[in-house]
């Protein structure tokens, strides 16, 4: 059942499945991720969404072409979810390792 006109992020508690247009399910794709790609330039983002294998190169499941505008809003999206999540069940740790990858340091709550 959608909106004629959606917010950007609907009010209080949703559904996604039940939020989008009849049919769009059908050509959505469902995959599970476990490696995470992004790309910037000046005028477009790419996320590159992998699934890892064994003694083998991840295997590229999506490829998400979006604004940096857009890529920012998704970053701020993901960080209150996240937020919420660790509020609810207790930190989500992320090994030195992959955040020495990034050239990132953890965040302390």
């Amino acid at each position: 059942m959608a909106t004629e006109h959606p917010p950007l992020q609907p009010p209080g508690e949703y559904k996604p499945d039940e939020y989008y247009e009849e049919g769009s399910q059908e050509s959505a794709v469902n995959f599970f991720a476990d490696s995470l790609h992004i790309y910037s330039s000046l005028y477009s983002s790419v996320l590159y969404f992998g699934e890892l294998q064994e003694d083998r190169e991840p295997i590229l499941r999506a490829k998400i072409k979006l604004s940096p505008q857009m890529l920012k809003a998704v970053a701020l999206l993901a960080r209150k979810h996240v937020r919420e999540y660790e509020n609810s069940v207790g930190p989500i740790a992320i090994p030195n390792q992959v955040l020495e990858a990034w050239e990132i340091q953890d965040e302390k709550s």
